[in-house]
């Protein structure tokens, strides 16, 4: 039988993801938001639930300004493995299920990419299924052909939050290159386009968000996006 699910449970000690840098204008330039900022020091833990807080206020207020409403994903953690609308989720892994609109959170997964890469990977790959949900509530998931354009997408939509995170000054020097290189590690050596796309393609696109903002994104659909 496979464990059951933890909503929004955390219990690991790690560093921080805290202020400087400044970005390029984009769709969400001008978003004022008042959630409080993580302080240097705090656990993973609680960075992760602050980023979750943070990631959707922020495609909220995005949708609100595309004139669409944005509905909150649940959000669950898990150790080993556990079992979703869309299929078992093993460890190592995240997953974005459209059947019950839930994003699933392997907690090793994201203590090793912290403690590979640092705090911010670990919120780039929860940023990376909040994109999957964008596309989902946009309908941009059903203009992808292959299944390489839809990640590189959220891939570029989780630069996209780490650009706004770094206007509103969470991100230290180093935290957009955290999420790069997580970008980069997680891709493949070989194309496919019925995988997530190589490292190079998934670090490109994470940046293209990054620096260019939310439409840039919008080149990885089949079809012209349409408000």
């Amino acid at each position: 039988m496979l464990p059951s699910l933890s909503k929004d449970h955390w219990f690991f000690n790690r560093r921080g993801f805290v202020p400087s840098l400044l970005l390029s204008a984009s769709l969400v330039t001008g978003l004022s938001l008042t959630t409080s900022k993580p302080a240097t020091g705090q656990t993973l833990r609680q960075k992760v639930n602050f980023a979750n807080s943070d990631i959707n206020a922020f495609w909220k207020e995005a949708f609100r300004q595309m004139g669409r409403k944005w509905y909150r994903p649940k959000s669950y953690t898990y150790y080993r493995a556990v079992r979703t609308a869309c299929g078992v989720s093993g460890p190592f892994n995240a997953l974005y299920c459209p059947r019950d609109h839930g994003i699933y959170l392997n907690i090793p997964f994201l203590v090793r990419a912290d403690r590979r890469w640092g705090d911010f990977a670990a919120i780039t790959i929860m940023a990376h299924e909040y994109g999957h949900a964008v596309q989902r509530q946009l309908g941009l998931s059903r203009l992808n052909r292959y299944l390489y354009q839809e990640e590189l997408q959220a891939d570029c939509f989780a630069g996209v939050y780490a650009q706004y995170a770094s206007r509103k000054g969470l991100l230290d020097a180093n935290d957009a290159e955290e999420g790069y290189y997580q970008s980069y590690s997680s891709g493949h050596t070989q194309f496919n386009p019925n995988t997530h796309g190589t490292r190079a393609q998934r670090a490109q696109a994470f940046r293209t968000g990054y620096r260019n903002g939310f439409r840039s994104c919008l080149r990885y659909t089949v079809v012209k996006f349409r408000r």
